[in-house]
């Protein structure tokens, strides 16, 4: 049985994009894995932007 993997990596681009703290990336993985998803990807970039 495949298992559901949700991508973050637009929460963080949204938030660079708005230059402020939310949308929080912990806090969406934290829902991700509450609405039962079996993992997280997130990409970091060398140049830590959207972090």
């Amino acid at each position: 049985m495949a298992g559901l993997g949700v991508n973050i990596d637009h929460v963080a681009t949204v938030r660079q994009a708005r230059q402020t703290n939310e949308p929080d990336p912990v806090w969406a993985a934290a829902q991700a894995q509450l609405g039962g998803a079996d993992c997280i990807t997130f990409h970091l970039r060398a140049d830590r932007r959207h972090i």
